[in-house]
């Protein structure tokens, strides 16, 4: 995913509002619906910016018809909400500055901009199932760890409400959880993260395990060039097999994706199918350094890894239905390639398709828009998601017993 802000609020005015009264949300609706209907060119069938306004304005009229003139963004909200969830495109999304800011941080090395306890959940009918717990943050300083289950927040049953709540509120709170049939009560008080989200690397019984949480980099930081400092360390530890984690990983920058992978294919690319002839780009790596050619233009260099590395060892690459876009393609370079076999559940769907985060909107907010489908380098379309070589259902009943059975299946086939 890019990350391209453009001031574009002016370009709704190309269109013929669909309301004789002029309103903030009427005005927020307009520009929604020309980004949308301008930029999309993914896999879902969405019409001209004009016909999307026709076919949504008379919900926005029915929602606005008792304050008229005066209407606000959060009704105009509704209705771009109600096309994103009928577009149906995992991709397409509205984004909060707040989000933004985290992937800025990302990007950084850090973690997010608001105060957090430090895990990842998963919700159940029974509790909250930690999924990561990340070192050097309150939870995992307290003894939380992946498989514990979270039953109560502040004396009340755990769900994810509760826990945002609470880190929210900034203050101490009780969280009583559960490992393997004994509870345990801890104090939490949540802060800060910072470098806390970057690959992290262990190395047991001559196999390395590789956990990556996003694909973000920056001038200061670069998870692809962790990921090549990864291998590295691993192969001259000697181990003879990697497993590469990207169950629940974000997205981040599709070129980092690319980058990364280099260090087990050395070379490979992808095409930018933008919806406007003449303007398709083509992403290519080799020797760590992307090249990026416009069409019609030169191939020039865009960015390098400092020390690239390419890895022999054999690769298994764990994933699940929340492993997202440049995570997706991370996983979907080294399956294509034949360099690594995939193991766990389909992913989240939205492999095939990229864009960029547009606006601001004059509320404040963002929406991204699928505007760019991935091809591979021979012209065929990507797949919409990846679709492992080996299915293994990312169980969290038996997490929480004890037992990680996609990554028992994964050291299975390195072993």
């Amino acid at each position: 995913m890019t990350l391209r802000q453009t001031l574009l609020s002016g370009l709704a005015v190309l269109g013929v509002a669909g309301s004789a009264l002029a309103s903030p949300a009427q005005d927020l609706f307009d520009q929604a619906t020309f980004l949308i209907g301008f930029y999309y060119n993914g896999p879902a069938k969405v019409p001209p910016f004009r016909e999307l306004r026709r076919q949504y304005q008379p919900q926005l009229d029915q929602l606005c018809a008792p304050e008229r003139d005066r209407c606000g963004f959060d009704k105009a909200r509704q209705v771009i909400a109600r096309i994103v969830q009928d577009i149906a495109d995992p991709f397409t999304v509205l984004v909060t500055r707040d989000q933004l800011i985290d992937d800025q941080r990302y990007g950084a090395g850090l973690g997010p901009a608001a105060p957090r306890i430090g895990v990842w959940v998963r919700e159940t009918p029974r509790g909250l199932v930690v999924s990561e717990a990340f070192p050097g943050e309150p939870a995992f300083e307290a003894g939380l760890r992946r498989g514990d289950l979270i039953t109560q927040i502040g004396g009340q049953p755990a769900t994810l409400a509760r826990l945002s709540a609470a880190e929210t509120a900034r203050n101490a709170f009780s969280l009583s959880y559960s490992r393997q049939g004994t509870a345990r009560t801890v104090n939490l008080t949540p802060r800060v993260a910072e470098a806390t989200m970057r690959p992290r690397l262990e190395i047991n019984n001559n196999i390395a395990y590789l956990r990556i949480y996003h694909l973000y980099s920056s001038d200061e930081y670069s998870t692809a060039e962790g990921i090549h400092d990864a291998a590295r360390r691993a192969e001259q530890a000697g181990a003879r097999g990697m497993v590469i984690d990207l169950r629940d990983a974000l997205t981040g920058y599709d070129s980092e994706a690319l980058l990364g992978a280099a260090a087990f294919i050395g070379k490979g690319g992808f095409i930018y199918d933008r919806r406007f002839q003449g303007q398709d780009e083509t992403h290519t790596v080799e020797n760590g350094k992307l090249f990026v050619q416009t069409e019609g233009g030169d191939k020039e260099e865009q960015s390098a890894v400092e020390r690239p590395y390419l890895a022999r060892m054999p690769v298994v690459v764990l994933v699940n239905r929340n492993t997202f876009n440049s995570a997706e393609m991370l996983a979907y370079f080294l399956q294509a390639a034949g360099r690594a076999k995939v193991v766990g559940e389909p992913t989240a769907g939205a492999l095939g398709m990229s864009g960029s985060a547009e606006g601001p909107l004059i509320n404040g907010e963002f929406i991204a828009v699928s505007s760019l489908r991935m091809r591979n380098l021979d012209g065929s379309l990507f797949p919409l998601k990846v679709t492992p070589d080996v299915a293994v259902v990312d169980d969290l009943e038996a997490l929480v017993a004890g037992r990680d059975v996609v990554l028992e299946r994964a050291l299975e086939m390195l072993r």
